[in-house]
This record gives structure tokens, sequence and C-alpha cells, in this order.
């Protein structure tokens, strides 16, 4: 009789955490959003989440934005997310991508995994992420003295998707590369946000940057992380 008892309170703890999982790793949630339904006063911070409801060894660790009723962040990879200015030799193709050039590389989600990222994707309805491009005498977007666009940079999405001046336009925050001189080199960015119901056009995978070759500039960058609602 004692084991039959233990053996219900144990089924009942484990249904019990299947209706209401509490974003640990051995009990991840499918998503924040999920998490927030289950548990609205949780604070925003880094829980584990398993959307494809498999077993929890392929539970990933995102960042869950309480504050905004349960946003699923995903980082990038820490090796590939930014890196500080620093200067780069000009490819002989003028289309080049960073990852093209010598020491460039794509930003990665490899901690996310393929799997677990499409089936974010399949439970969510919108997603976004910033991407900042750090500079010195290197235009990002805006060209102040000629007053145009032709040296702003280009972005690539998941499938390839660019953004661009010429195609799909992402938001501009701040654009503080606009102008050659007047900023201090640690704050002259550039930030980009963008925002899509296409989901399959994120996360950002690799930029490609325009304004780079001579000894005096210099840029770098920091992508943020990729957000689901």
């Amino acid at each position: 009789m004692l084991d039959m008892y233990t053996n219900i309170y144990t089924m009942r703890q484990d249904l019990e955490r299947l209706k209401k999982p509490i974003g640990t790793k051995e009990n991840p949630a499918r998503t924040c959003k999920d998490l927030y339904y289950g548990y609205p006063k949780f604070k925003d911070g880094w829980y584990w989440i398993d959307p494809n409801l498999g077993m929890p060894d392929d539970a990933v660790y995102v960042f869950c934005n309480m504050t905004v009723e349960g946003e699923t962040c995903v980082f990038p990879d820490v090796r590939s997310s930014k890196i500080i200015n620093i200067p780069w030799r000009r490819t002989s193709r003028d289309d080049a991508w960073f990852s093209d050039l010598r020491g460039g590389f794509t930003i990665t989600y490899e901690t996310t995994g393929v799997v677990q990222m499409n089936f974010l994707r399949l439970l969510s309805s919108y997603a976004y992420q910033n991407f900042t491009y750090t500079c010195v005498q290197s235009k990002a977007w805006f060209d102040q003295e000629n007053l145009n666009h032709n040296k702003a940079i280009k972005l690539m999405g998941q499938d390839e998707q660019i953004f661009s001046i010429d195609t799909l336009q992402p938001n501009v925050l701040t654009d503080g590369c606009a102008a050659s001189t007047g900023v201090s080199k640690d704050k002259s960015r550039t930030v980009f946000e963008v925002r899509t119901e296409t989901l399959s056009h994120l996360p950002l995978v690799d930029f490609q940057p325009t304004e780079y070759g001579l000894p005096n500039q210099a840029f770098g960058f920091e992508a943020g992380p990729v957000c689901f609602k």
C-alpha cells in the first residue's frame, strides 16, 4: 500500500510539472509565453525552454522577457556575436560580406540549434532583432557629407533575405556613423532594428560593410538577441 501511494504521489507530481513547467533544465517550458501564463509573477531572466517538447536533454537556455508577457529571446553564440572596432583589409570584391573578409565569420546560433529554432518559429507570430554597427570613419546608413545612402550596409537574414536601403528596410534607431567627424570613437554607432512576421527572415547571420580598407577606418558590430512573440 505504501508503494502504491508513493507511486500515485510521484505520478501526480509529474503530471503537475507537465501542466505547469517551471523553466528549469529538468522541467522546461515550451516557450517563455507558456511560462508567463503559468507564472505571471515570474521576473525577467534566464529560463530553460523546450519548443519541440521532446526529452529535456535538448532544452535551450533563453532570456524570457516577462515584462512584455513572455517574449522568448535567443542570443547568438558568444564567439560570433560581436567584435570590437578594428581595421579590415578590403577584398577584390566590392560586394563582399563580412564572412568573406579575411578573419570574418557568420553570426551563429548553434547553442539553440536548427530544430529548436524552427519549432520556436512555428510557435510564434512575430520576431525582432537589433544589430549595432560600430564605426571609425565608416558609414553605416546615411552619408551626412554627401546627403545620400550610397554607403549604407546590408543585413542578411537566416533565409538569405537582404535588409537594405533598396529592399526591405530595417528601422534605424540611431545613426551615429552618419558623420565622419565630431563623434567620439567609442560612441560612434548605428543601431538597426529588424521586425518581421516572416519568421524565416530571422535571426540575422551576416552583413555587408561598404566603407572600410583605409588606414583611418575601422568597424565592429554586435548582434543582439532575436526575440519571438
